[in-house]
């Protein structure tokens, strides 16, 4: 019985030996080079320099985006030496930023901030300071330009405007330095060796002093609002939302505190209303108006405006009355002299004649109503609404009052500054079509509204008369008030779109100049701003003026 067991233990015992002879086998010759390979590589060791991202740039070569140190200055000690302070303040050009920087330091022990290079060197020689440094993104103090550039987290995510857009192109690549240690750490040879290399500049279509311009002067309104400046080629001078917001924050790593302070705004200022879509009022009778030359409509065909139009069926009875803004009315009106004094009697009736769908033919042909392509991420789209489109988002049908407010810019009917300074762009250019953009040009050769040169001329020439016609109030331009004493020729229409019930209306403005060879489109909405004739047109011929004025720089 013993020996039955013994030599039971003595198969198990000759089984496990040759299973670990084996295995010892596949260690040491079979996986041998496999294990070298590992060997080698925990001897290995890799750093990576970061590379510099690209600068962001104006069309005159302003700097909008660069990167560029900021420091990290711990004391270590009580009491700063008096010689010390003498170096920071002989540093700094600005002897208040000096002083604020001395006081933090000496208040909290630790600084970060922007410091001239040489006075960093200098800082670095005193043992008493510890000086660090990385490299952060900088923004140009330009709140007309923040939803332009978008921003570059302290993580380095690129968010919003050209940031993002032109991401790949602004990042550089980093170096890498592999080296090989031994048992201790210590470096035995450089196995290879790449430098960074740095991101590739961004130059944009973007005035940034224009920007400035168009911001301050929307700011001094007092509402919020978005202003759109663009050559009639598609190049963005300015593109303004306000209420703006500092880049800088988010590149210096924003603090709770003023992430929630901005997200909880309620002007919500990370918003930018120049690409996002609100109720146009009147600025869309031209669109309108040239549908109704498209189908050959009669342009010297009257109508009589007393103040209102009743709407009725097919039987003689009212089912609606609809108002024009001027009580009095503007007595007999053809389209041209509609579109100058803005006369809504006039368009709910051509509305109506001309019928929805035919209004959504056009604008699907022409891409009045959809995204303008703008290198720029996050763009909003209008909307021009229709019978299945209205039955699907209200599971309600479509009545003759959807057609008339949609004829005056109302009900559903929404637009971007954005898109209605392209529509108006292809009116100055007599339907050649525009396509906007920042940073990498796009252009076309298409007409893409075509109409003949008479009805262009009418367009243009009653376009013209919102600025230049004087007379009583029935008869003047809605915009000629703005535009009085104007010195260079344009032409445009404006827009006071209502909210319903008591809320103040918004205020807009599009136009173009000059009028015979005509080079920027200028479009404002100005939020809760009242009627287009007043902020909208005001601001408008301010930011007209001001480009003509610096145009030659």
């Amino acid at each position: 019985m013993k020996s039955k067991r013994f030599d039971l233990f003595f198969i198990l015992f000759l089984a496990a030996m040759v299973f670990f002879v084996y295995r010892l086998y596949g260690y040491q010759v079979k996986s041998n080079d496999k294990y070298v390979q590992q060997v080698e590589n925990i001897s290995l060791r890799s750093t990576r320099t970061l590379s510099t991202r690209g600068s962001v740039l104006d069309r005159y070569s302003t700097p909008l985006a660069w990167d560029a140190p900021i420091y990290t200055v711990r004391k270590k000690v009580v009491f700063l030496a008096d010689d010390l302070k003498r170096t920071v303040i002989d540093g700094f050009e600005d002897r208040d930023k000096a002083e604020s920087f001395l006081k933090r330091l000496e208040m909290y022990g630790s600084v970060e901030t922007d410091l001239p290079i040489a006075l960093a060197e200098r800082l670095k020689e005193y043992p008493e300071l510890e000086v660090s440094e990385r490299i952060i993104r900088y923004y140009a103090e330009n709140p007309g330009l923040a939803h332009v550039l978008g921003y570059l987290r302290g993580d380095g995510e690129a968010v919003m405007g050209a940031e993002k857009q032109y991401n790949d192109l602004l990042t550089g690549t980093p170096g890498e330095k592999v080296i090989r240690v031994d048992s201790r750490g210590n470096t035995v040879a450089v196995e290879s060796e790449s430098s960074p290399l740095p991101g590739n500049n961004v130059v944009l279509t973007i005035d940034a002093q224009l920007s400035r311009f168009a911001y301050d002067r929307l700011l001094a309104t007092g509402k919020n609002g978005a202003a759109v400046v663009m050559k009639t080629n598609g190049e963005v001078l300015a593109l303004v939302s306000v209420p703006s917001f500092n880049n800088n924050l988010f590149s210096r790593r924003i603090s709770d505190r003023d992430w929630l302070r901005m997200n909880l705004d309620p002007s919500t200022p990370l918003i930018n209303r120049a690409i996002s879509p609100f109720s146009p009022g009147s600025v869309i009778k031209p669109f309108i108006a040239m549908v109704a030359l498209a189908e050959r409509y009669d342009p010297s065909i009257e109508v009589s405006c007393g103040g209102s139009f009743q709407y009725k069926n097919t039987s003689g009875e009212v089912q609606g009355i609809y108002r024009d803004w001027f009580l009095y009315g503007h007595g007999v009106t053809g389209l041209s002299k509609a579109i100058t004094v803005s006369c809504n009697v006039y368009f709910y009736q051509l509305g109506l004649e001309l019928e929805i769908e035919t209004m959504n033919v056009y604008g699907k042909r022409w891409g009045i109503f959809e995204p303008t392509g703008i290198d720029l991420p996050g763009e909003g789209t209008g909307l021009l609404p229709s019978p299945a489109w209205k039955k699907e988002k209200t599971g309600e049908g479509w009545f003759p009052g959807d057609t008339i407010l949609t004829s005056i810019g109302q009900g559903y009917l929404s637009i971007t500054p954005l898109q209605l300074a392209r529509m108006t762009a292809e009116i100055a250019t007599r339907g050649a079509e525009v396509l906007p953009f920042i940073g990498r040009e796009r252009s076309s050769e298409r007409v893409v509204i075509d109409l003949d040169d008479e009805s262009w001329d009418l367009m243009i020439n009653a376009m013209k008369d919102v600025i230049s016609k004087g007379g009583g109030a029935a008869e003047s331009g809605t915009a000629y008030t703005a535009f009085r004493n104007f010195q260079w020729p344009a032409a445009g229409k404006t827009g006071t779109a209502e909210q319903g019930g008591s809320l103040p209306t918004h205020s807009w403005f599009t136009g173009f100049t000059p009028v015979e060879e005509p080079e920027i489109v200028v479009s404002v909405f100005v939020q809760d701003g009242g009627y287009g004739s007043g902020l909208a047109s005001e601001v408008s011929r301010d930011i007209m003026e001001f480009y003509y004025e610096n145009r030659n720089r």
